[in-house]
């Protein structure tokens, strides 16, 4: 190898060297999210609804969730291995709820009085730069035979932002709050208490197209696999 092919090799270790460096520094930070914990205004708002042996049956996501954000994937904090981002974000509601009926000593997976079914139809991000959200439409049932739909929506602050990027993680960051938001509001509606009397006689069917054809103009009896009385 002469002296002028050393050299010119010396000068690509030390381009490629810097290359390294400088795509080391330009890395996407990754995005650390703690599992969900129970917060004591919802444990509160469980509470106030005097009502106790409570299990939640079943969580479903029915549209397909897309958490891309400006290049940033934003992670879902519930442990295990899931098929889709639509079962892993059902389990971290599931979850959730299982932990503040827990804390509130009103969870009884065995031998429950009734039980919950949540099917959660979409959950979106909106990543703006004058709004950072997450949005969410769902439908909550029990095992006694009652029902109620909810529209949630979580703002991320704004202020002061400087990029999309940025945003996104904002967005990531405010996930915990945004569930603990859906939760709260979902539990504090006045007709969610109906939903948590003792009941175990009724199924929801918990099909993929519920939501949106109860909306067409479904038959109340065929979002049930066993009928609810007519009252």
């Amino acid at each position: 190898m002469t002296k002028n092919t050393t050299c010119k090799y010396a000068l690509s270790v030390t381009a490629l060297s810097a290359l390294l460096v400088l795509c080391a520094c330009q890395a996407p930070e990754p995005v650390h999210l703690d599992p969900y914990e129970p917060k004591a205004q919802n444990v509160r708002a469980w509470k106030r609804l005097h009502a106790e042996d409570i299990a939640v049956a079943q969580v479903r996501v029915v549209k397909t969730i897309d958490l891309d954000c400006a290049g940033l994937s934003i992670p879902i904090p519930v442990s295990g291995s899931f098929d889709s981002a639509n079962d892993a974000f059902a389990a971290y509601w599931k979850r959730a709820m299982e932990s503040e009926l827990s804390q509130a000593g009103m969870l009884n997976e065995k031998s429950p009085k009734v039980r919950l079914y949540a099917l959660i139809d979409s959950v979106k991000i909106q990543a703006e730069p004058t709004r950072l959200a997450w949005i969410m439409n769902l439908e909550m049932f029990s095992s006694n035979g009652t029902s109620m739909k909810e529209s949630v929506v979580y703002n991320a602050p704004t202020d002061g932002l400087k990029n999309m990027r940025e945003g996104c993680f904002r967005l990531a960051k405010g996930l915990d709050k945004a569930l603990t938001w859906a939760l709260l509001k979902t539990t504090s509606d006045p007709r969610f208490e109906a939903l948590v009397q003792p009941g175990l006689g009724f199924t929801p069917s918990m099909k993929a197209q519920s939501l949106q054809e109860t909306l067409l103009g479904e038959e109340e009896d065929e979002r049930w696999k066993e009928t609810p009385r007519k009252k």
